[in-house]
């Protein structure tokens, strides 16, 4: 559907392998090297280990190509649940048809077959992916397997690839004897953030493209992140942006875009794209979204109007990575009101629940302890992180285009304010929030009559800036200059290293862009939005786009 639209002759990022689009990075490339060297020095054992889509089977399909016809291989890609059904899929797979059905008959047969490849001077291969699959008795069987031999050598090498897993089985006391004997292993890593630009280019190129650069540095980037550099999920979210590219008649695919499209992967073609850190976010995010009055007795609840029946529908199905976690005995099953939970507490316990919420996200484990004034968020993070706080006053849709998790200051009651953490925003609607272990999702009437406007977000000043304003030039300067030009907010022609009236043309635009005040000075509300828009390392909202 896109491929005309881009100048491509086929679709670049199909999910089945293709030896035509062949790249390796350089974890690939290493691991295919170990794979030869521990053939060629007759290795009895070899185990490759690599996450789902990391490229395991691409690699392998690699190495036998580059071992050719110099060796007999038998390659078991689903291997059988027992030992009799592997032993027959081995000897199938080496071209042994005879009638043998019991596991020493079998075991026979291919001793014999092994004698007299080595008489001819032949290697004898025989790879498992998939191996984590195995259990232990079944692992066992494959160990004997490697006691055939001779005085002098092994007469079958035996590869195992598979996904962690496999090491973890490998582990156990009962497996000991089949670990001792794997004398050469690699990880695979996943694709850097330039192999993954690398990764995407080359297969635009294969796919006829003229022009290579169909996604912008910062799509590239949030790819990147979203992916973990597992190519598999690169070519998920490259395919997709492209078909919503292609849709809004999009040049270039931007991070926005890229973001979209990520979160709307059904989860079995996902892996968590929620941008964030901590103890247990992700788990808090499925009970939210998934456990919505599914009867598990979690604490979500609707504040003010209760919402339609097609509403709870949209939120229980969207699509949110993993399975649904259970819930434990202490999780909080009461049908406490968002407002009756914070009046329950102190201002400062509520302040330190929120901040231990935005610490966790930010990667920080370390709980908050004791209570803390709002007005000391500062003093407080500076106990546990080296993130700033910014006290800004916000709308909604300045919190939407921000993007990330912040403390918003709430008035539950009359004269009385409390501090709770907005984890998420529905465009159409709807916001996620936190306090402590507690999860609530509201709709806007709900939010608004207690929200004051006051936010606070936890930040990072990536490349230490300072504030800037007309007439100021240096470093800093050229960085902002070249940064907004990589977003298309100015031309290359007009970064000319002194904050002119161009600059400040370009930072109004970007803050009207981003809902911010248009007041073309470089602040800390721009300085933010600028990293969230070059997609640094930052938490993200649960959820970005609508619920219908």
């Amino acid at each position: 559907m896109y491929t005309g639209f881009y100048g491509l002759t086929e679709k670049p990022f199909a999910l089945a392998p293709d030896p035509h689009y062949l790249f390796m990075g350089q974890s690939q490339r290493d691991a295919l090297a170990t794979l030869m060297y521990g053939i060629e020095e007759g290795s009895g054992f070899i185990e490759v280990i690599g996450e789902v889509g990391a490229g395991k089977t691409t690699l392998c399909r690699t190495l036998l190509e580059r071992i050719g016809s110099d060796a007999e291989v038998a390659y078991i890609f689903n291997p059988s649940p027992t030992e009799v059904e592997l032993l027959t899929a081995i000897n199938r797979e080496f071209g042994l048809h005879a009638g043998a059905r019991t596991r020493t008959e079998l075991i026979e047969e291919l001793n014999r077959f092994l004698l007299h490849k080595n008489s001819q001077g032949r290697r004898v291969l025989l790879v498992i992916d998939e191996a984590q699959n195995l259990d232990a008795t079944v692992l066992e069987q494959i160990r004997l397997l490697s006691n055939l031999e001779t005085e002098r050598e092994k007469l079958i090498q035996i590869i195992l690839i598979g996904q962690p897993e496999l090491e973890e089985n490998l582990r156990r006391s009962d497996l000991r004897q089949l670990r001792q004997r794997i004398t050469v292993r690699w990880s695979l890593r996943p694709l850097t953030r330039d192999e993954v630009k690398q990764y995407v280019e080359h297969r635009l190129r294969v796919a006829g493209a003229r022009d290579t650069h169909l996604f912008s540095g910062s799509a590239l980037r949030t790819m990147s992140r979203l992916s973990r550099g597992i190519p598999r999920l690169i070519n998920a979210i490259a395919d997709r942006s492209l078909l919503a590219g292609y849709a809004k008649e999009l040049a270039v695919i931007d991070a926005r875009t890229v973001r979209k499209v990520a979160a709307e992967l059904p989860a079995s073609e996902s892996m968590p794209w929620l941008a964030v850190h901590g103890r247990s976010l992700v788990a808090k995010a499925a009970l939210v979204l998934l456990g919505l009055f599914a009867g598990w007795g979690a604490s979500v609840l609707w504040v003010g109007s209760q919402a339609p029946d097609q509403r709870v529908d949209a939120l229980r199905t969207e699509p949110l990575p993993g399975a649904a976690p259970e819930v434990s005995a202490s999780e909080d099953n009461s049908a406490k009101s968002l407002t009756e939970q914070l009046l329950a507490m102190s201002v400062d316990d509520s302040a330190a629940r929120a901040l231990d919420t935005l610490l966790d996200v930010w990667g920080h484990e370390e709980p908050v302890s004791g209570t803390v004034a709002p007005n000391r968020f500062p003093e407080a993070v500076r106990e546990y992180s080296s993130l700033l706080v910014h006290s800004t006053r916000s709308r909604r849709k300045q919190l939407i285009q921000l993007d990330m998790p912040a403390i918003l200051e709430l008035a539950p009651a009359e004269g009385e304010l409390r501090y709770a953490a907005l984890m998420g925003l529905y465009e159409d609607g709807y916001a996620v929030m936190a306090i402590g272990d507690s999860w609530f999702v509201l709709p806007d009437e709900g939010l608004d009559r207690v929200w004051t406007g006051r936010t606070f977000f936890l930040w990072n000043n990536f490349e230490s800036l300072p504030s800037m304003q007309r007439g100021m030039r240096g470093t800093a300067v050229r960085w902002i200059q070249a940064r907004l030009t990589d977003l298309g907010y100015m031309s290359p022609g007009d970064a000319s290293g002194r904050f002119d009236e161009q600059t400040e043309s370009a930072i109004r635009r970007f803050q009207m862009a981003h809902a911010l005040k248009t007041t073309g000075q470089v602040g800390t509300d721009t300085l933010i939005g600028l990293y969230q828009e070059l997609d640094y390392d930052t938490p993200r909202l649960i959820v970005r786009g609508g619920t219908s």
